[in-house]
């Protein structure tokens, strides 16, 4: 297949409300879907800093949760839970909307390792996650979770 040069055009919309981009090509080649690749791809990989300067590179989709305890921030994956330096409100914006949800002001949950949520606790929300942990949502997160779970935003 012939490999075509690219060419990078901006275009300034005031009307839009997000970026919108637009791949043009003579066919759908190997070219066009590396592109498409780039530009649709989720984050695979979070990076967190940890005390003395090392830091530790964990898969995404490894991810189990995140919290804040005791003024300390943890990653939990699988086989092990990660101390960092990163706080929970920087990790949330490194993270894909799609998969992550904010269940209180310190802890976000992998929606793909939530196992069950339990809704009939008046006035709480009980999350089980894999590798048998429960977590429980804040009052005031509980009708946006609810909302997300039913197709719309978490806002």
């Amino acid at each position: 297949m012939p490999q075509y040069n690219v060419t990078v055009n901006f275009q300034e919309n005031t009307s839009l409300d997000k970026i919108e981009i637009l791949i043009s090509a003579p066919e759908r080649s190997d070219q066009v879907e590396d592109l498409l690749a780039q530009f649709t791809q989720k984050q695979q990989y979070l990076d967190l800093p940890t005390d003395g300067g090392r830091v530790f590179r964990v898969r995404t989709d490894s991810i189990i949760r995140i919290y804040s305890q005791n003024r300390s921030n943890y990653v939990c994956v699988a086989d092990e839970t990660i101390r960092t330096t990163a706080s929970v409100n920087d990790l949330s914006q490194r993270l894909d909307a799609d998969s992550f949800l904010r269940i209180s002001m310190f802890e976000i949950i992998n929606l793909e390792k939530a196992v069950h949520f339990d809704f009939s606790i008046a006035g709480q929300l009980k999350i089980r996650l894999e590798e048998n942990q429960t977590v429980y949502a804040s009052r005031r997160y509980i009708s946006v979770i609810r909302n997300y779970l039913k197709g719309g935003e978490a806002k």
